[in-house]
């Protein structure tokens, strides 16, 4: 019998191991408390332009070294601090550095520990019907088609060897019986000699790189990567083990985890370098296969995935585990990096059972989950030509990953977006995904055969109601595509007041790309008051935006007796005790005049002064008054009394 063991992959809180032989008894280990990091390591981001002596000077000052240099960010960098400096000193004197734009902790990323898998038989599985996640005909308790189709998509391509996947992961067992013939080998680089004989930077890198142990051997010494590679593109048709949702690909390697399941943002970030480097090189990458998280919000690991779609790399990664419990949990409102990086080339994907059931352990998000997956009792490839089958969103992504390369080998000359738009509008409508961007689960073959599928739905604002300010923009985004293209004009209504906000997806202002399918744009409410915003197919988010109120301290000013012809000033405080911005003037009759502060611009809680001056022209007693606007108004008595 196959050992079935639940993978929980991913998160900084190492979840829980279910074997499901042992009848379900769940093993709890410790939850962190806040997100891990390396304790004497930071990630630094200078602002472009800052000489190296700066630089220099910076880790002088926390008693730091240079550890990493990474090139396609420009000015990032890993430091490695003394004994005597903590994560959060370093963190603090950075962050007052102008010549710093940001620095955070080196976030510790995991798989979680799990017992050794033993080698079995390398029957064709996929004849016996255990491969339920490619063709499911109710076996083993399914439901009949709660699969991706796979067998139907094969009538069109089984893949090809001139698409590459990169898998950034445990790395792959490259002497595995059913994926050696599907490995990525980096010709000039695979002759053993010790040198960089292509010059890309890394030596003997033949099917890839260790960013974990600093070398080019990406051996799988954990397993949870042979598992992803297998999912995506064991080899078919060769009367071995298992197939993968291509029978013909090429499988790159990124190991970034150690042994026991742990790697760093560093890590995941030098592989994401090593991956553009070699798209850029000629490499038909499409996509990375990424079956992991957690961590707290990286900003250098968002830039280094922006930095993938400038190459036109799909980020395909898993929605996560959810808790301590193995319960999954709502990533719109605790976010999972790398899920919730908000970028157009990040596809995230949750979890389905052999029944069409989310599975029980899978995250979502209405705004945030984009599809999902066959990833619960997944068989696949493990190391020593062996075989078993877990559970996880990991093993969801990796279906994903599949069929982006096989619609890469359909048509050669679709990107990015057509791919990614293909996989989000070809798949099966089931209840289950509800909350997801789609409401799909994955179907290849509906991928490949898109004729009119739309899906049409809000990305931002993330919540049903939210609160605003007045005069502050609110972000507004909405994906609108039909198969592969982008669909029509995207038209947001504001109630009460019957305005309209077009979203464009043209690239500009806070569209991030141009014709990804994302129509992008900004309300900014004018006054307090309660909206609603409407977006197509009656989706509608309540905006609240509190009314600023105004307070002026002293009421009234008494400037005493004053010689004609000269001069005297005195302030009042104007401040917002209420919400929203406060605007207005101050406002005044001769013989006073407002001198500075007339005009004012006041966030919730902000305060300004206003001077006001006094200039007698004649001996007499004098009684005016300052007039304030906006908040609801107030006003000042100001009196004064000219002498000789």
């Amino acid at each position: 019998m196959i050992k079935r063991t639940i993978l929980v992959v991913g998160t900084l809180v190492a979840f829980l191991a279910l074997d499901l032989q042992s009848g379900g008894r769940y093993a709890a280990q410790p939850q962190a408390q806040s997100p891990e990091y390396v304790p004497d390591e930071i990630i630094v981001k200078f602002r472009e332009g800052v000489d190296e002596y700066k630089k220099d000077l910076a880790r002088f000052r926390t008693a730091a070294t240079r550890k990493r240099i990474f090139r396609r960010i420009k000015s990032l960098e890993v430091v490695k601090l003394s004994r005597h400096v903590s994560v959060k000193e370093a963190l603090d004197l950075y962050q007052q550095n102008p010549d710093v734009l940001y620095a955070e902790p080196n976030y510790i990323l995991r798989t979680t520990a799990r017992p050794r898998l033993r080698a079995i038989s390398s029957d064709p599985y996929y004849d016996y019907g255990d491969l339920w996640g490619l063709h499911n005909t109710g076996q083993s308790g399914g439901s009949a088609d709660a699969d991706i189709d796979a067998p139907e998509a094969w009538d069109l391509t089984t893949g090809t060897s001139d698409v590459v996947v990169a898998i950034l992961d445990t790395g792959i067992d490259y002497n595995h019986e059913d994926l050696v013939a599907n490995l990525f080998r980096n010709r000039d680089d695979c002759d053993g000699d010790q040198t960089d004989s292509d010059g890309n930077g890394y030596i003997d890198d033949c099917h890839g790189i260790d960013t974990a142990n600093d070398d080019s051997d990406p051996m799988d010494d954990n397993g949870h990567g042979t598992h992803v590679a297998g999912t995506i593109g064991a080899v078919g048709n060769n009367n071995i083990g298992v197939v993968g949702v291509n029978w013909n690909v090429k499988l790159m390697s990124c190991k970034f985890f150690d042994a026991n399941g742990s790697g760093t943002t560093e890590g995941a970030i030098a592989c994401l370098e090593y991956v553009k480097k070699m798209k850029d090189r000629g490499v038909n990458i499409v996509a990375t296969s990424n079956s992991w998280g957690g961590g707290g919000f990286s900003q250098a690991l968002l830039d280094a995935i922006d930095d993938q779609r400038e190459s036109g790399i799909l980020f395909i990664t898993a929605a996560g585990n959810g808790n301590i419990f193995g319960v999954g949990q709502n990533n719109d409102n605790a976010p999972f990096y790398p899920c919730n990086y908000y970028l157009p080339n990040i596809l995230c994907v949750a979890a389905t059972t052999r029944t069409d059931a989310r599975a029980s352990f899978s995250n979502y998000g209405r705004r945030t989950v984009h599809i999902g997956a066959p990833g619960a009792d997944i068989l696949s490839t493990v190391p020593g030509n062996g075989y078993s089958a877990w559970s996880g969103t990991s093993m969801a992504t990796p279906h994903v990953t599949g069929v982006a390369a096989l619609l890469q080998a359909q048509d050669p000359n679709r990107d990015w977006r057509a791919i990614k738009n293909l996989i989000l509008t070809g798949g099966n409508t089931i209840s289950s995904m509800a909350n997801t961007i789609t409401g799909k689960r994955l179907n290849a073959n509906g991928a490949m055969t898109c004729s009119n599928d739309i899906v049409m739905t809000r990305l931002r604002p993330i919540p049903n109601t939210i609160a605003g300010s007045a005069g502050i923009p609110v972000d507004l985004a909405s994906l609108q595509v039909r198969c592969a293209n982008p669909y029509g004009n995207v038209t947001v209504t504001v109630s009460p007041g019957g305005q309209t906000v077009l979203l464009l997806d043209d690239g500009l202002g806070t569209d991030q790309v141009a014709g990804d399918g994302i129509h992008s744009g900004q309300w900014t409410p004018s006054s307090g008051g309660t909206y609603t915003l409407t977006f197509p197919g009656n989706d509608s988010v309540t905006v609240n935006v509190p009314s600023p109120i105004i307070s002026i301290s002293p009421s009234s000013l008494d400037f005493g007796r004053v010689t004609r012809g000269r001069t005297a000033n005195k302030s009042i405080s104007v401040k917002n005790v209420g919400g929203g911005l406060l605007t207005g003037n101050a406002t005044t009759n001769s013989p006073f005049s407002i001198v500075s502060g007339g005009s004012y611009s006041l966030k919730a809680g902000q305060s300004q002064t206003v001077t006001v001056r006094f200039s007698p022209s004649s001996v007499a007693t004098f009684v005016g008054n300052v007039a304030f606007t906006g908040g609801g108004g107030a006003s000042a008595t100001v009196t004064g009394r000219g002498k000789r």
